[in-house]
């Protein structure tokens, strides 16, 4: 159905002015949820992706301050790959991913060709 699966996570980590979740926090709440493998500093392997955890070069906490709905100075990103895995089944846990993201950072914003499909089954 899709021709590319693979997305692009943004990741807004501030939760106000005197929190922030940092690099570590988050890369393990990764690997904890998804029952990851930590391959390298900031490489994720599972049984059905590999996810690279980035912090975004673009951050800019002057711009952030400005406009924090702005997800391409967000703090973090996540390249995701498939592994070979059904379509669906890794959609699905795509959308899983993303929702307890959701539940714990502030934003979270995917970039993908199935974008819709994912933001449609939360």
């Amino acid at each position: 159905m899709y021709n590319d699966l693979y997305c692009k996570v943004f990741v807004d980590t501030d939760m106000d002015y005197d929190t922030d979740m940092d690099y570590e926090k988050l890369f393990a709440l990764l690997i904890n949820f998804i029952n990851g493998k930590k391959e390298a500093v900031n490489y994720i392997i599972t049984e059905w992706c590999d996810i690279s955890v980035q912090k975004n070069k673009e951050y800019n906490v002057e711009q952030y301050l400005l406009d924090s709905t702005d997800f391409l100075y967000w703090k973090y990103y996540l390249d995701i790959e498939p592994h070979n895995i059904e379509e669906s089944q890794y959609i699905e846990n795509i959308a899983n991913l993303l929702s307890y993201l959701r539940r714990c950072c502030k934003n979270v914003i995917i970039a993908c060709d199935f974008e819709d499909e994912v933001n449609n089954m939360m």
